[in-house]
């Protein structure tokens, strides 16, 4: 967009990155025995009064004012906790009651007030009476108490309505990482349209069916437009496959640049992750692919010109049939894709001649689920993986993805 992994406990997400080492800290208002020393909730400063709720959905936690007197519920970290810290992030387990917004804040390295959020999109709420849980990272932060009343991270419940929260993490290891599988060698994947289980044994699993999900805040339903999604990868390419249900299927009639406006998908790809902070795109590196998936599949790039003047967009045409196999099923109405994106097409394009892709490198990875409902083709919707606002032009929104080496089998079968 120029915008939901089954959640997983961080433990298990830190568990499987293998980074026992991650610092974190914890305000568990559920469990008390969970939270970290030193992580304290500061209710004294100012207009942070907050309540103690029991038994909301079956856990307890504490409740902002939902007014200008009491928005705020403030946090202080453990002093230096994270000094030695290249990135973090944010975790906030919330109970998704009404359809007001909330915000994440934090101080950066001149003592500021920054909020995390492009926008709000990503926090309105949609009354589902359910536990969520957003994440977000916090570029250039410094904890060092210097928000109001010592605060290092905080929520702002908007003074539209009470945020009701059970738990706030902070931690240095991104907690919607994700794994992508390499492909088999004895099951290689055969650009047909069909999602054989063989050749898709052990993929990357994400499954977009959700208001929470939609960048654009107007999700029609899952049974008007969801799907599932499967993420392989080879030292040649990434591999893409589609589960689509669509009422009004294959609405797009844009040119490649444009592709995103209609349906189809975004992948978004930082082949250097070395630093994940990063907010603007590092030339010859990161990556915007926009691919609609229309009667004439077409696709473009977005990425950062050499000089790194400016954002380009480039229209790269009609898709290879060698790289896309598409098909429309009318039970349910939808359609399925295979998708084969070779890692040389981008490296090329901006005449980088030096990246290697190789197993166990950390990539940035995101994508958008796109979807129109007419002709002229529209963004109506485009659903993400894990509920990050701006995307677009900032990678430190993207998801810290591991390439595994051959046969290692790290999610479920499709």
């Amino acid at each position: 967009m120029k915008g939901h992994i089954a959640a997983l406990g961080l433990s298990l997400l830190l568990a499987a990155a293998g980074t026992a080492c991650a610092t974190t800290a914890t305000l568990d208002f559920n469990d008390t025995k969970n939270s970290t020393t030193n992580t304290q909730l500061l209710a004294n400063a100012p207009n942070g009064k907050v309540k103690m709720v029991t038994n909301i959905g079956g856990r307890n936690a504490v409740q902002t004012g939902g007014d200008s007197a009491n928005e705020f519920l403030y946090v202080a970290l453990p002093k230096d906790m994270f000094k030695g810290s290249k990135a973090v992030w944010a975790v906030i387990d919330y109970y998704d009651q009404g359809t007001d917004t909330f915000a994440t804040h934090f101080t950066d390295t001149s003592g500021n007030d920054t909020q995390a959020e492009a926008n709000l999109l990503a926090t309105t709420k949609h009354d589902t009476k359910k536990w969520l849980t957003y994440s977000i990272q916090l570029p250039g932060f410094s904890f060092t108490e210097a928000g109001p009343g010592g605060a290092d991270v905080w929520i702002d419940d908007q003074a539209d309505g009470a945020e009701i929260i059970d738990k706030i993490i902070v931690t240095d290891e991104d907690p919607s990482l994700s794994h992508f599988p390499h492909v088999d060698p004895a099951h290689p994947i055969k650009i047909d349209g069909v999602i054989d289980k063989d050749e898709w044994a052990g993929a990357n699993v994400v499954t977009l069916n959700s208001a929470a999900q939609d960048a654009v805040n107007n999700y029609p339903g899952p049974d008007k437009f969801s799907g599932v999604y499967y993420q392989k990868w080879d030292e040649s390419g990434l591999y893409v496959a589609g589960d689509v249900i669509d009422v009004t299927p294959r609405m797009n009639d844009q040119t490649g640049d444009r592709a995103w406006s209609g349906d189809g998908i975004e992948e978004f790809l930082a082949l250097d992750w070395s630093d994940p902070t990063h907010t603007t795109y590092l030339p010859g590196t990161d990556f915007h692919v926009f691919i609609g998936l229309g009667d004439t599949p077409q696709w473009g790039v977005q990425y950062e010109l050499a000089d790194g003047s400016a954002e380009q967009d480039d229209d790269l045409g009609a898709i290879p049939v060698a790289n896309l196999a598409i098909k429309n099923l009318d039970t349910p109405k939808g359609y399925q894709f295979e998708l084969y994106l070779p890692w040389k097409t981008l490296l090329d394009h901006v005449k980088n001649t030096k990246t290697q892709i190789k197993a166990g490198q950390k990539i940035g990875w995101f994508m958008f689920a796109n979807n129109s409902n007419e002709v002229p083709s529209n963004q109506d919707n485009a659903l993400d993986p894990a509920k990050r606002t701006g995307p677009s032009g900032n990678p430190s929104k993207w998801v810290t993805t591991v390439l595994e080496p051959a046969f290692a089998v790290t999610n479920p079968t499709p």
